[in-house]
């Protein structure tokens, strides 16, 4: 008898292979079509705090989610939900209790800042309010369109990390904790609520800090191309990953083009919550399949 096919294996060759048909449909279609005017809607408004007003935003961030950290994990070992010793590897438990307590607090902090200190912090954050259906119909061509620049970017990216390990400058850029712990196992309950977290929760809560707030001050004190660029690189940064710190960038320049084009951050809220599915999809997809590798 032939083997049984792996099933994990053909959906994920169908799924890359409908998302490249997929955007190059979009494209091709977008190069027929005749031109349209621009919708009009106003532009997106810059957020002219001033770097004092800036450096307490963050400030106030750094300091109030490092605090809040401290209580919440010392109250989760105190109830024993979390063990004393840091285990050597990153577990569900603690890697679900590291983005709620890192996520919500930012959220917090931020929503809190504009509600008492409105003439400070506050601000208009998109200029076409779309419901959330409207907004991820729209969003998903342009998602599916800018995928493969995406993947583009991600193999050059390793092909410089594996140039500047060959010269020494760096060392071994092992992939992103959160990727090997989708393709670990663990408990189904955990992986559920990071997956959860990771494609609602995250989205949500980085796009109002780097897209609404970071992105929006940039772009008072310079271009929007270099806003855009910086913003994307502190995008980056701030996942702490070397594998994955090329493709990251595009990935914020992306979400800044969107919501500076739309004007609109639920769309680019819904790009993000699009492109971190489908990567925990391509995760799951190689983690269960006996030929394909992780990626």
């Amino acid at each position: 008898m032939p083997p049984a096919p792996d099933l994990p294996a053909v959906l994920l060759t169908l799924l890359l292979l409908g998302a490249v048909g997929g955007s190059l449909a979009l494209w091709f279609a977008r190069w027929l079509a005749p031109h349209q005017p621009i919708q009009e809607h106003e532009p997106l408004a810059a957020w002219s705090i001033g770097w004092i007003n800036f450096g307490i935003f963050l400030c106030s961030l750094l300091v109030g989610i490092y605090l809040i950290q401290i209580l919440g994990f010392g109250m989760l070992t105190a109830l024993g939900v979390l063990d004393s010793e840091i285990p050597e590897q990153l577990t569900p438990g603690l890697a679900l209790a590291s983005i709620v307590l890192l996520q919500f607090p930012a959220l917090f902090i931020i929503l809190g800042l504009r509600n008492y200190y409105p003439r400070q912090f506050s601000g208009t954050l998109e200029t076409r309010l779309l419901p959330w259906l409207i907004a991820a119909r729209k969003t998903f061509p342009t998602f599916l369109r800018y995928l493969p620049l995406i993947w583009i970017a991600s193999i050059l990216w390793n092909y410089i990390v594996k140039g500047l390990r060959s010269l020494g400058i760096v060392n071994a850029a092992p992939p992103q904790e959160l990727v090997e712990l989708f393709s670990g196992g663990g408990s189904p309950i955990l992986i559920a609520l990071l997956a959860l977290s990771a494609v609602l929760l995250a989205p949500y809560v980085e796009e109002i800090l780097f897209r609404g707030c970071i992105y929006r001050f940039l772009k008072s004190k310079t271009l929007i191309p270099f806003a855009q660029l910086i913003s994307g690189v502190l995008f980056a940064a701030i996942h702490g990953n070397l594998s994955s710190f090329g493709p990251l960038i595009v990935v914020g320049i992306l979400l800044a083009h969107v919501y500076e084009k739309e004007g609109s951050l639920r769309m680019a809220i819904c790009f993000h919550a699009f492109f971190n599915a489908f990567s925990l999809t391509l995760i799951l997809l190689a983690a269960n399949s006996e030929v394909v590798p992780l990626p």
